[in-house]
């Protein structure tokens, strides 16, 4: 799908700026308010945007244990059954199909490492027998980056910027499980749903950026509509010194492709997603890479990912 000029400028805009009003979007990008309503609901109904998301820092509301699962079925029937697996989990975000070496991700929030030791010994027995492998990422840190080909850069966020909880009253809690929702939920309809006036509902989000309970916004598109394919590049550094570490950061942050950085404490220990349009870009990238660490005993291996399904950003709400 190519998306006329006109999207990509409201698109960009709307990419970071997502709670402002039609008004001021229509005013910042030189269309009117009814043009940005009806492009809004078009990108909506076709499914090229499928979430407003709102970027939470959980280490504030207490979780502050990311984990990436990947798992290697011993069939692919168990791999289907469990991808279309609907049961509630309090620590699941997202997960998703690779095609690849493994067969699911799981993206997992804990408050501790406990919790999570718990959860996989508890998932592992009740997968028993249908699991043939799996690798546990345990990030220590990780950057998302803004979508390349928006036309303006916006700010780099990061995960966890603070590891002590914030406590939350039961309308703040409220509040984020509607922002969870949609993104771009109006103040005035909050309100409306928790029975308070608008001017508490603008002073509670705004405290709630203030805390940094809220760190931003980022709209989750259907990358293969937009003509999009996805791949996880894993690396492992033999010394995976700091000087080695910032230079994988810079790479990440300069790459035309790159999305997301993870350093993990274990083997192996980064990872970069790159949404790319040709198996070229993608080769490109991991050539640079090579030609960046010509020293460096580093091995790299390339995981090809299918679009994740919806992502709940609080699952423990």
């Amino acid at each position: 799908m190519e998306l006329k000029h006109s999207d990509l400028k409201l698109l960009t805009y709307l990419y970071s700026h997502a709670r402002e009003p039609s008004t001021k979007i229509a005013k910042a990008i030189g269309l009117s308010r009814e043009q940005v309503d009806y492009k809004i609901k078009k990108l909506l109904d076709s499914g090229t945007i499928k979430k407003f998301g709102t970027i939470f820092n959980y280490g504030a509301l207490g979780y502050s244990f990311y984990a990436l699962l990947m798992i290697k079925f011993s069939k692919q029937i168990y791999a289907k059954k469990f991808h279309e697996s609907k049961e509630k989990d309090g620590n699941l975000i997202s997960k998703g199909i690779i095609l690849n070496k493994y067969d699911i991700f799981m993206n997992l929030v804990f408050k501790d490492e406990n919790e999570f030791r718990n959860y996989l010994s508890s998932f592992l027995e009740k997968q028993k027998g249908k699991i043939s492998d799996y690798l546990i990422v345990n990030p220590y840190f990780a950057e998302l980056y803004p979508l390349k080909f928006l036309e303006n850069r916006q700010e780099i966020l990061m995960w966890n910027i603070s590891s002590d909880k914030i406590s939350l009253d039961k309308k703040d809690i409220q509040i984020l499980k509607m922002l969870e929702k949609d993104g771009r939920e109006r103040i005035v309809d909050i309100a409306a749903s928790l029975k308070v006036s608008p001017e508490l509902i603008l002073y509670n989000i705004k405290k709630l950026y203030e805390k940094k309970i809220i760190v931003g916004q980022r709209i989750a598109f259907d990358m293969k509509r937009l003509g999009y394919s996805l791949s996880i590049v894993s690396m492992n550094f033999k010394n995976p010194s700091r000087e080695n570490m910032e230079k994988i950061k810079s790479f990440a942050k300069k790459s035309k492709y790159a999305n997301t950085l993870i350093l993990s404490v274990s083997n192996p220990n980064c990872f970069i997603q790159f949404f790319h349009k040709s198996i070229e870009e993608l080769r490109k990238e991991i050539k640079d890479i090579k030609e960046l660490f010509d020293n460096e005993e580093i091995s790299i291996d390339v995981l090809f990912v299918e679009a994740e399904e919806e992502i709940n950003t609080l699952p423990f709400l």
